[in-house]
């Protein structure tokens, strides 16, 4: 079915009731990961996703992986869209240096959109200095892609997976400290 989204891009409406559940989820995940903002809502984070998806409905989906692959990579866009919408009243204010983890944004504040933003940056030059490292944050960071999606997803072991994602966690706490 997702072969045919290449021929017919009107059918990507009758995908939608498959992959809605996962679009949820990573839109809940974001959810919680970037503070529950009342600007940025679950169900519009999802459908605004599921638009950037249907306009892109000429590409070849291979999978579900591949599928839920470019989800994480519309919902980055989302977030960091809306981050920067947030911020643009408060240009000039400073930037103090956090820590990458798991838990990265925890409160609903300023703060939150700024460390975004820095995350988007310090990840756009790594995807410049290692692109498969920069794959497995985007998948496991903004798409809630467990290990083994993302493994398989790549053709790589859960092993490589866990090494990519200690490295690049690293290399950008090293990237966001000199921002």
């Amino acid at each position: 079915m997702l072969s045919e989204l290449r021929e017919q891009p009107d059918t990507i409406d009758r995908i939608l009731p498959l992959i809605y559940d996962d679009l949820r989820e990573v839109a809940r995940c974001q959810q919680a990961r970037f503070g529950a903002s009342p600007t940025l809502q679950t169900t519009e984070l999802v459908h605004e996703a599921f638009l950037k998806l249907r306009a892109s409905a000429n590409q070849d989906f291979r999978n579900r992986l591949h599928l839920k692959r470019l989800t994480s990579l519309a919902i980055r866009q989302l977030i960091v869209d809306h981050a920067r919408g947030k911020l643009a009243a408060k240009r000039g204010s400073g930037q103090a240096p956090v820590s990458l983890n798991e838990e990265l944004i925890t409160d609903n504040g300023s703060q939150g959109e700024e460390t975004v933003l820095m995350v988007n940056e310090a990840l756009a030059r790594l995807e410049q200095v290692s692109p498969r490292l920069a794959e497995v944050v985007i998948a496991r960071f903004f798409g809630g892609m467990t290990a083994e999606e993302i493994a398989e997803m790549l053709d790589i072991s859960m092993r490589t997976v866990q090494r990519d994602w200690d490295r690049a966690r690293a290399w950008l706490v090293v990237e966001m400290e000199q921002s």
